[in-house]
């Protein structure tokens, strides 16, 4: 059954949706009227739901049945991503949506490369917002992570700040991931910091100390930057025992 992530709460009966949902439903997937998707809500409420009608530009639904199904872990976690060159920052929400980061925020840095007006960050915000709602469907996840909007480095640095546990991974760490995370195991709110290409400057990574995060590093083996978000992901929810919900 198609899975499918609507914009607003499932609260009554019958459903309408427009423009690209019903492109997606009627053009692409030329779905009709007897078919039966599954609807998510930004809460993780999961319906299945009946097409019972079709025009042009609508497609109308009836929820039929709510899916009582696990819940996204309490613990929740945030990737500070230095962005990347290219289309890498498609790849690194992609699959840190499929892992289940809850938010994502973009950052500038010391060796960013990328420079992004308003409007175009604006814009990027957006097709980044795209590629985590597909991730969430694709996976299975309840809720769609959410794409901030770009912040500078110091930005971040007060952000990453309020969390329970602020990790920031570098190559010139010595301190192995695992010995930093044994003594919290039932944080609330966790902090995952990546560089860009190049990594973090000295100076950023002395910042951040000051400001309270533990500087980890992921082994000896130089990284590629969507590479190096990927792994520190995925270590720190299986250290955190979040993987296994």
């Amino acid at each position: 059954m198609r899975r499918f992530i609507v914009p607003f709460n499932l609260t009554s009966e019958n459903v309408t949706l427009t423009e690209d949902f019903a492109h997606r439903f009627l053009r692409v997937l030329r779905l009709k009227v007897g078919d039966r998707v599954l609807l998510c809500d930004p809460r993780g409420s999961e319906w299945v739901a009946e097409i019972v009608g079709a025009g042009d530009k609508t497609v109308r639904l009836k929820l039929i049945e709510r899916h009582f199904s696990q819940l996204e872990p309490k613990t929740h976690v945030t990737l500070f991503q230095g962005i990347p060159k290219g289309e890498k920052m498609d790849f690194i929400v992609q699959k840190a949506t499929e892992l289940g980061v809850q938010r994502i925020v973009p950052m500038f840095t010391k060796r960013t490369v990328v420079q992004l007006s308003p409007e175009r960050a604006k814009s990027k915000c957006e097709r980044w917002q795209r590629v985590a709602t597909s991730a969430t469907e694709q996976s299975g996840g309840k809720i769609v992570p959410d794409i901030a909007l770009p912040l500078t480095f110091r930005q971040a640095l007060e952000e990453a700040s309020h969390a329970d546990l602020w990790l920031l991974f570098y190559e010139g760490a010595e301190k192995p991931l695992r010995e930093i995370l044994q003594p919290h195991q039932n944080v609330n709110d966790v902090a995952i910091m990546v560089g860009p290409e190049g990594g973090f400057d000295p100076s950023e990574v002395a910042m951040a100390q000051q400001k309270g995060a533990k500087v980890v590093s992921l082994g000896k083996r130089i990284l590629r930057t969507e590479t190096a978000a990927i792994v520190a992901v995925a270590l720190v929810l299986y250290e955190l025992g979040l993987l296994e919900h």
